[in-house]
């Protein structure tokens, strides 16, 4: 009979700390790639392998395909079928699968969640742990357009529609799309300081490090909906120093 993977502390934990990555396909493409990109990132920067992660999957087969068709992955494991410790669980779906009730699936977050260190979910993967009954009564975010249906369907979830991110004890739900990465981020500053973290970010080219609480809905994104390309400048530049007494850059005087 397989094991299930037991929880290690940080003072007990082994160099390399692993993350199951749960994927229930159709899976969303970059809600995988962006955290995977995150810790091969750290791994590459620190110059050992700090994370080991492993894909894993609740289907028969161990191809998992993505939503958009082009994109397939393979899986190195069935849930059932892991065995040994493991440090970390994250789950990723697409938008399709986020309606899955398998309930050997369920059967097995619920097992786990108390066993590892942290469990967390990208984008709709929180509908999954909402199944599970891992986020009754706890605050839990998704996607700005699926939170109402979230709190429709799962009354006991405290949704929270504005921030990137949200951690309940354990457990950790992210928005859409890029802010997987940001949850990724934000794991790795947990287990190796905010000073790796950013230089990750660096690594990404990521524009800014965002924190957990900052709106799914960007102000400075909305302020680029102006077609002239010098007032979408301007409103960028604004945005960036309204705490400093600078000057207008030459070309919007």
């Amino acid at each position: 009979m397989a094991t299930s993977c037991k929880k290690s502390g940080l003072l007990r934990q082994p160099v390399s700390r692993r993350i199951i990555v749960v994927v229930v396909p159709p899976v969303d493409e970059l809600d995988l790639v962006g955290p995977l990109q995150v810790f091969n990132s750290v791994n590459r920067l620190a110059g050992r392998s700090i994370y080991t992660v492993e894909i894993a999957t609740n289907a028969n087969r161990p191809t998992v395909a993505g939503e958009g068709g082009v994109l397939t992955f393979i899986a190195k494991h069935h849930i059932n079928k892991l065995s040994g410790a493991c440090d970390s669980v994250l789950v990723v779906c697409g938008l399709g699968s986020r309606t899955v009730r398998d309930a050997a699936l369920s059967a097995w977050l619920k097992k786990m969640a108390p066993e590892v260190r942290r469990m967390g979910a990208v984008c709709v993967g929180a509908f999954l742990l909402a199944e599970a009954g891992l986020l009754n009564d706890r605050r839990a975010t998704t996607h700005w357009r699926f939170g109402r249906e979230m709190a429709t369907r799962y009354p006991g979830v405290r949704v929270k529609h504005d921030p990137l991110w949200v951690k309940d004890g354990n457990i950790y739900t992210s928005a859409g799309i890029s802010a997987g990465i940001d949850l990724a981020l934000a794991w790795v500053e947990e287990d190796c300081g905010a000073s790796l973290a950013h230089e990750a970010a660096r690594e990404l080219v990521l524009f800014l490090r965002r924190p957990g609480g900052q709106p799914q809905l960007s102000v400075s994104l909305a302020s680029q909906a102006s077609e002239m390309m010098s007032i979408r400048e301007l409103q960028i530049w604004i945005a960036e120093h309204l705490q400093t007494k600078s000057v207008l850059p030459i070309g919007c005087r």
